[in-house]
């Protein structure tokens, strides 16, 4: 017996349930809030993404399918690598998705790290994994700007990409705690890239 089709757009229901999940956290964001922004029922829920946790991974992985997919792209876009950390940097330090108040939602993947990866193996080594795909990004523009001569020879790639990832979480916390604004992004965007060398 053939099951009835979805009644609903899977992809949409998801990217809803990232944004709940993201303005307000795991622990805070309940099965009705999710349901309401995703337009389906509890039965539709379970059946399509299981219970809430398996919904809050799920989400994670959408976060990475499109939030992060942007940042790489923007990472990788034609001309100055360093003018390419520069505006990524930038843009983190601005904080990135607001609430409808205007509060800083900072990033999924760091929101996550802080709120569930110190007690819950899966999402932490979801979380890293979304940090490295962050540095391998960064590692490859650093390259390119080594290629381009914005770079010395002898740069380590590597260890100022790890730098970077850094110095781009602290951005973003900084943003989140509504600290991270005007001076503050400009001072920090600009030691991290002097650091480069």
């Amino acid at each position: 017996m053939v099951g009835r089709p979805k009644e609903f757009d899977e992809r949409q229901a998801l990217d809803r349930a990232m944004e709940v999940f993201w303005v307000h956290g795991y622990e805070a964001s309940s099965v009705q809030d999710l349901l309401d922004a995703m337009g389906i029922n509890r039965g539709s829920m379970y059946d399509t993404f299981g219970d809430k946790h398996a919904l809050f991974t799920a989400a994670i992985e959408h976060y990475g399918a499109t939030v992060m997919c942007h940042l790489e792209q923007s990472l990788a876009a034609e001309g100055s690598p360093l003018d390419n950390i520069r505006e990524v940097l930038t843009r983190a330090g601005g904080g990135g998705k607001k609430t409808a108040e205007g509060r800083c939602c900072g990033c999924l993947a760091t929101n996550a790290i802080v709120e569930l990866a110190p007690h819950d193996p899966n999402v932490a080594q979801m979380s890293r994994d979304l940090l490295k795909r962050i540095e391998r990004a960064f590692a490859k523009a650093l390259e390119r700007a080594r290629g381009a001569g914005e770079l010395s020879d002898d740069a380590d790639t590597r260890a100022l990409a790890r730098f970077l990832v850094t110095t781009l979480q602290g951005l973003v916390v900084m943003a989140k705690a509504s600290t991270g604004r005007g001076p503050v992004v400009r001072d920090s965007v600009e030691v991290a890239l002097a650091a480069l060398g």
